[in-house]
């Protein structure tokens, strides 16, 4: 049985909905019936493009519990709605669904959700975390502050992801081996540029960190 997973980011916007999507297209092709879930999210009315590509990756309904208007952070956006976020009932929600689950957070480790962060949120669960990051210049900083707060957290860390970009720039042929220099006791692994999110190409991107865990 695959793990349960917890998938984080250095930033907002770096490929962690589609690195997710695709571990739950691959461990679903392999015969697991994972749970994809997306928490929060925040500049959508109700189900958003990353929970509705999670959820078909997955081969389930979509699985999100807070959905936030303004895009925005969502404890600013959940200030402007009224809305206080639950750190107790995220965590039970989350654990009431069956494994194996993969469960996304929003913007990066340490985004504010009101008087708790995502990396609380992340410790009440307890999951191996994933890191997401986009292999473009800057990530290396990224990168190891991240992964620096997550084993200051106490938590596993399962894997450095590092996303492919469209137009790589100049940094992009050296991060991934300077990664694993600076990160030696921790995976690196590149993730694949995807044109498309059809079910194919995730589970095939996905069949290539399933080894990982």
């Amino acid at each position: 049985m695959p793990p349960d997973l917890f998938v984080t980011g250095t930033d907002t916007g770096v490929g962690k909905t589609v690195v997710a999507a695709s571990l739950a297209a691959a461990w679903r092709a392999l015969g697991h019936a994972p749970s994809a879930l997306k928490p929060v999210a925040s500049g959508v009315d109700a189900v958003g493009e990353d929970e509705a590509l999670l959820a078909a990756a997955a081969g389930h309904e979509p699985r999100g519990y807070y959905h936030l208007k303004a895009p925005l952070s969502p404890h600013r956006a959940a200030r402007m709605e009224g809305v206080t976020l639950d750190r107790s009932g995220l965590s039970a929600w989350v654990l009431n669904h069956a494994g194996p689950r993969i469960v996304e957070g929003v913007g990066g480790w340490e985004v504010p959700l009101g008087n708790f962060r995502v990396s609380d949120l992340a410790a009440d669960l307890g999951f191996p975390v994933v890191v997401v990051a986009p292999n473009r210049l800057g990530v290396l900083n990224h990168s190891l502050l991240t992964v620096e707060a997550i084993r200051r957290q106490g938590l596993v860390l399962a894997a450095l992801v590092l996303v492919t970009q469209e137009h790589p720039d100049a940094s992009a042929e050296g991060n991934l081996e300077d990664l694993r220099e600076l990160l030696p006791q921790l995976p690196v692994c590149a993730f694949p540029f995807l044109a498309g999110f059809e079910q194919s190409f995730l589970e095939e991107a996905g069949r290539g960190l399933v080894g990982l865990f």
